[in-house]
């Protein structure tokens, strides 16, 4: 049997952990993100109705998880029903058996109408057949590709994880480059902690890989100027005067060595205890200061034990 060389491993490991990436950004983010958008997706209304979630391990003589179960309640429970989403990046060959697959599990389980919708986040038009039909079977489920949403749906919101989906919708004829400048000041603009608005930035990044978009996000990310409060800027915290407007990266650099040169530098120690007199959590801080947390913890400790004495 051929051996495969290092360097098709490393692709198909890169490959295995961009999909875990987008696979834990859709669960953290896309379920709760899209519900205000249920009517414009899938025809309902979720306002005023109870959603109790469903486990999404669906086990008998083999186990599957779905991405997203849940039973959706009315007042009259005979308008209940069970919703199945599925994400997909690229297109399965056999998606409609797949779907079919889970509704038998899921109507053996819960007995009640379900409602089946696939939403592909790749590039264009989903291939994927979306029906079964021979002699004693109709199935069909819906599919939705999320590049023919209107991107304004997204970037219209002060909610900035409903505003990185914009990466993946439809751009309606403007350049990616100027969509990426809009989704990233509109991130920044939120009223959020800092911690929220790097981890979106960073999520926004993952999720620009299925549009090609990485290199652009990245290169966006180190040039433009960050706006934020002055007191709780980590460009600030780590030496950098007000006013500077340069990236992050650069800014860094430049930033600390003109506070170097008017006198006013300041330390990690020093750093630690602004953040944390902004109430800023320890793991976010050790994050942004590129030290472990208990690091910053003994900091903390050794500060409160200098002001007993």
């Amino acid at each position: 049997m051929a051996k495969k060389n290092p360097k098709q491993n490393q692709n198909q490991n890169q490959k295995q952990e961009y999909a875990n990436a987008y696979d834990k950004i859709l669960k953290e983010n896309l379920i709760e993100t899209i519900k205000p958008f249920f009517k414009q997706l899938f025809g309902f209304e979720i306002e005023n109705k109870q959603i109790e979630y469903i486990q999404p391990s669906l086990q008998k003589t083999m186990e599957v998880e779905a991405d997203f179960l849940a039973k959706i309640k009315h007042q009259n429970p005979a308008d209940d029903f069970v919703l199945h989403i599925e994400f997909q990046t690229k297109d399965h060959l056999t998606m409609e058996l797949r779907m079919n697959f889970y509704q038998g599990f899921i109507r053996t389980s819960h007995n009640i109408s379900i409602q089946q919708y696939v939403i592909y986040l790749g590039k264009g038009k989903s291939q994927m057949k979306t029906f079964i039909k021979d002699k004693n079977l109709d199935f069909r489920y819906d599919l939705i590709n999320f590049e023919d949403i209107d991107v304004d749906t997204f970037i219209n919101s002060d909610i900035p994880e409903v505003v990185i989906l914009g990466i993946l919708a439809d751009y309606k004829g403007k350049k990616p480059e100027n969509i990426v400048d809009i989704i990233i000041e509109k991130v920044l603009n939120t009223n959020v902690a800092l911690d929220k608005k790097r981890k979106c930035v960073k999520q926004l990044e993952v999720l620009s890989k299925l549009r090609n978009l990485q290199e652009t996000i990245q290169q966006k990310t180190n040039n433009m100027a960050f706006e934020y409060d002055i007191e709780t800027d980590i460009r600030y915290l780590q030496g950098i005067g007000k006013g500077e407007e340069i990236g992050i990266e650069k800014g860094l650099e430049k930033g600390i060595e003109k506070g170097r040169k008017e006198g006013r530098e300041e330390t990690v120690y020093d750093s630690i205890l602004r953040m944390n007199e902004k109430k800023m959590d320890s793991i976010v801080i050790a994050d942004i200061l590129n030290v472990t947390e208990q690091k910053v913890i003994e900091i903390i400790n050794k500060e409160i034990k200098n002001k007993q004495k």
